[in-house]
């Protein structure tokens, strides 16, 4: 896409980086926290929670990349439902890690 082969239009070049961002900076954060409610030894529904994370991981940047699949779109399709749908599992996911590890300390 970047290297011009399909001919793109600078919404898809547009949410294909912020695929990209979010997928990196996501799945960094997924890891971290994973990490510590592990370590903390957190209780199984923080720890089975926080693992939403990882999944907003996934669903963010899908609904980047599928949103504006196709031949020049001109706004996104309904699959960009699964940008917010991820960022409800990380809301979800952030504040069950911070619960746990507050209560585990």
């Amino acid at each position: 896409v970047l290297g011009g082969s399909p001919p793109t239009n600078e919404l898809q070049r547009t949410f294909f980086r912020a695929g990209h961002a979010h997928a990196g900076v996501l799945v960094m954060l997924g890891l971290i926290v994973a990490l510590f409610v592990d370590l903390a030894d957190v209780g199984s529904l923080a720890t089975g929670l926080s693992r939403l994370v990882l999944l907003a991981a996934i669903l963010m940047p899908a609904g980047f990349f599928l949103s504006v699949v196709g031949e020049n779109p001109q706004r996104p399709n309904g699959l960009r439902a699964l940008i917010w749908a991820g960022a409800g599992c990380l809301v979800v996911g952030v504040i069950a890690s911070g619960i746990g590890l507050i209560a585990a300390a």
